[in-house]
């Protein structure tokens, strides 16, 4: 009898520890998963001048379900300053990082060092001799636009083309200008390649690049080769209207880039033509790639990160009228 008491007890516990189990399973509010937090730092980023590339990481974002801490850097931001971003994100809490580089070659060692612990996708611009985790091919932007710049002189029978050369310190940059120079060079061998850069003192980019224009090389065809010098020689345009040869100046400035300022040049005919490269689709595959690189799964090999050429003529066509007017 003692027995059968002990067991009926035994299957009575039994029974309560599994109903309670099933309880707390079932009935009470589970604890939330810490979710993953990734900063994204870009160089010179303020207002607008990311706006495609923003909008792809933040869909991704939302997709993904994680938490993305957008760092904002100025103008003037050197790339000290930018790895102490890096290093400051990291200490608070960033599980990755998303990276603009504002100087490929100076930041390439310390980056190498930090991305051995903490995951660091490049977008755009890459570091030292490696290409960019994520980005159109910047050679190929640089020799589409040389191809168009190119083809236009040829109708004009003019042999001159001036680069300006800004920002070199970007991979991005560099592989744009190679390409640029390589295409003239091929469909144009006889054309006279410039170059314009600020001498030390030049502060103000539009108003240089206006009074080398105007007053030394007026009438040649002139191309900008990042999205902030496309944009002062938009202003450099823009600020020289009364000029006699604006018409000529308008007609033969050339730019890479998908600001809205740059978009807004084109659309008033501030510019002959842009190259631009599909930044939402780059900045949605960046943070999906740094999630994949944070957990340890192989990264699918990224689809092409395409680009276009488009003029004022093309510009509201529905493929450019998706990629560069983002938020209408």
């Amino acid at each position: 009898m003692k027995n059968k008491y002990l067991r009926f007890l035994f299957v009575l516990f039994f029974a309560a520890a599994v109903f309670s189990l099933l309880y707390l399973s079932f009935f009470l509010p589970q604890l939330p998963k810490a979710t993953e937090q990734y900063s994204v730092i870009l160089y010179q980023y303020t207002d607008n001048d990311w706006t495609s590339l923003l909008e792809g990481i933040r869909q991704a974002e939302e997709d993904e379900g994680v938490v993305v801490n957008y760092v904002t850097t100025s103008l003037e931001a050197s790339p000290e300053n930018e790895l102490e971003l890096v290093k400051r994100e990291i200490e608070n809490g960033a599980e990755g990082i998303l990276l603009a580089p504002a100087d490929s070659d100076i930041l390439a060692k310390e980056i190498a060092q930090i991305a051995k612990n903490t995951p660091v996708i490049t977008l755009e611009t890459g570091l030292g001799t490696e290409n960019a985790d994520i980005s159109g091919d910047n050679y190929g932007m640089g020799y589409l636009l040389g191809c168009q710049v190119a083809d236009d002189m040829q109708r004009a029978d003019e042999k001159s083309v001036c680069i300006i050369k800004e920002y070199m310190e970007r991979q991005s940059v560099q592989q744009r200008c190679q390409g640029f120079v390589d295409a003239i060079g091929e469909k144009l061998p006889e054309a006279l390649i410039q170059e314009y850069s600020r001498s030390e003192g030049d502060y103000n980019l539009p108003v240089c690049i206006a009074n080398m224009y105007l007053h030394g090389s007026s009438g040649i065809y002139i191309a900008a080769l990042d999205k902030y010098c496309t944009e002062a020689l938009i202003e450099a345009v823009s600020s020289s209207e009364s000029e006699p040869n604006n018409y000529l100046f308008r007609q033969r400035a050339y730019g890479i880039g998908n600001t809205e300022k740059t978009v807004s040049g084109l659309d008033a005919g501030l510019i002959r033509g842009l190259v631009y490269q599909n930044e939402f689709n780059m900045g949605y595959q960046g943070l999906q790639a740094l999630i994949q690189k944070k957990q340890n799964k192989k990264t699918e090999p990224n689809a092409e990160i395409k680009y276009y050429y488009v003029t004022q003529d093309t510009l509201y066509e529905p493929e450019n009228q998706r990629l560069l007017f983002p938020l209408k």
